[in-house]
């Protein structure tokens, strides 16, 4: 427990900074977004395609840490700008990847620790990091925290809670894995008033998520290569 315990320690100030977001940045998804579907939100799975509001999203592979970590997120999303970032994450910890929505109210991001576990000792690991950010942030609705094994077989802790914001309630979904023994933090967030037509973007990307095996040869940025 001890063990443990010093990991949380060293990452307290990381998780402020990874569910930290610049509200005054935020803005209200366009009006004509506003709109409900009678059957909420789709995907296709053969072409990876959500339907949500009046848009068609479609997804794409990623990834990040040197081609080792692949995930799915819509293709309209798109590297946040180094100057955007140190504006919405003002600390040395924010999060090492970032990807953003058009609008700029939809962030998925990720941050490599340098806490190593064991693979067993991840749920009482997520456990303890769930009481920190309750102690630290202003929640408004606490969602839960649970261990689940993805599509890829990948071992996932999630942490999902609403927290306050200066111009409305904001929905945060971390996800918690270990890569090559290191502890690797995903975060999804959106405004709340959103955040049901967005679940299943959500979902899906925690569901992508896996441990990949670069490629000897030279590749662009995008796309995914399974060992």
């Amino acid at each position: 427990m001890n063990y443990l315990d010093e990991h949380i320690l060293s990452l307290k100030a990381k998780m402020m900074d990874q569910t930290a977001i610049d509200h005054d940045a935020l803005q209200s998804i366009p009006a004509q977004a506003q709109g409900s579907e009678q059957n909420g939100p789709v995907l296709s799975e053969e072409n990876k395609l959500f339907h949500i509001y009046n848009d068609h999203l479609a997804l794409e592979p990623i990834t990040i840490l040197h081609g080792e970590i692949g995930f799915y997120i819509p293709k309209s999303f798109s590297p946040m700008p180094m100057e955007q970032a140190a504006m919405k994450y003002p600390s040395e910890h924010r999060p090492q990847d970032i990807y953003t929505s058009s609008e700029g109210t939809i962030n998925i991001s990720f941050n490599p620790t340098d806490s190593f576990l064991e693979v067993d000792e991840l749920s009482e690991f997520v456990e303890q990091m769930a009481d920190v950010l309750r102690s630290v942030q202003p929640i408004r609705n606490w969602l839960g925290s649970e261990m689940f094994i993805n599509h890829s077989g990948l071992s996932i802790g999630r942490i999902r809670f609403i927290a306050a914001g200066i111009d409305g309630n904001l929905y945060n979904e971390l996800l918690l894995f270990i890569q090559k023994g290191r502890v690797v933090i995903g975060s999804f967030s959106c405004l709340e008033a959103e955040h049901e037509a967005w679940l299943p973007v959500a979902e899906y990307w925690g569901q992508s998520l896996r441990i990949l095996t670069p490629s000897p040869y030279p590749a662009n940025e995008k796309g995914m290569i399974s060992r």
